[in-house]
């Protein structure tokens, strides 16, 4: 549980004007808003610009453009061309190096100008990471009782839940780190989450049913054995 002083110094909590006058609450600094649906649980919106409409009537509102770029995480690209040589479409796969992303075409036809005119096309892969802005916000808003659910883009959901686990590989594997460093990250994953979609057509949500990270399966069955119930 937070303190008084560090809860009224974080929280920030503020109300400002949307459609039909009704008014929406945010937490640090105005840059994040949160919702209290019918159920009793406070939702945070974390780094999207979308507008969420839950099943039960609530409307949370999206973040701002400035804060969605301020959260955007880190990203590393890497590409590789795939070139069709003949009708049968055999293909010419050639490894592009990140520097020559933006001109991965080029790169290819130096190396092979004898595919010119091919049909050809660039498969990107892409290793998100997690910024410190990010770190230091999520683990802000996971000390604060109030909130229950930390809505965020699946990209995001997935990379911090990518590098919990290469963080306790590399404590496990470790004599002088100290197993506490990654408790505040599973802690994270126990209430961020991505939204359920009621309807891929309308976008409501489900109020009820969120969608976790299988990290943040195993947590919850090694921090509470208890909350685990078969099925018959």
């Amino acid at each position: 549980m937070v303190s008084l002083f560090f809860f009224l110094e974080v929280y920030d909590s503020h109300f400002k004007q949307t459609k039909g006058d009704t008014k929406m609450a945010t937490i640090l600094g105005g840059r994040f808003p949160i919702i209290t649906l019918n159920n009793g649980l406070t939702v945070v919106n974390y780094g999207s610009n979308h507008i969420y409409t839950f099943t039960d009537g609530n409307v949370l509102d999206g973040c701002t453009d400035d804060i969605c770029h301020a959260t955007e995480l880190l990203s590393d690209h890497t590409g590789t061309a795939q070139v069709l040589i003949d009708k049968a479409d055999t293909r010419l796969t050639v490894d592009v190096p990140q520097d020559r992303i933006d001109t991965w075409r080029d790169y290819v036809l130096q190396k092979y100008p004898e595919y010119e005119g091919s049909r050809m096309w660039l498969d990107m892969f892409i290793n998100y990471q997690i910024s410190d802005r990010i770190q230091n916000d999520l683990l802000m808003i996971t000390e604060m009782d109030i909130i229950d659910i930390i809505l965020a883009p699946y990209p995001l959901v997935n990379a911090w839940d990518h590098e919990t686990r290469m963080m306790k590989e590399i404590v496990q594997k470790s004599t002088e780190l100290d197993p506490e460093l990654i408790g505040s990250w599973e802690y994270v994953l126990l209430k961020l989450r991505t939204c359920k979609l009621e309807d891929r057509v309308t976008k409501i949500i489900y109020s009820d049913r969120f969608c976790g990270s299988e990290e943040s399966r195993l947590i919850e069955v090694t921090r509470n054995p208890q909350s685990v119930h078969s099925v018959e």
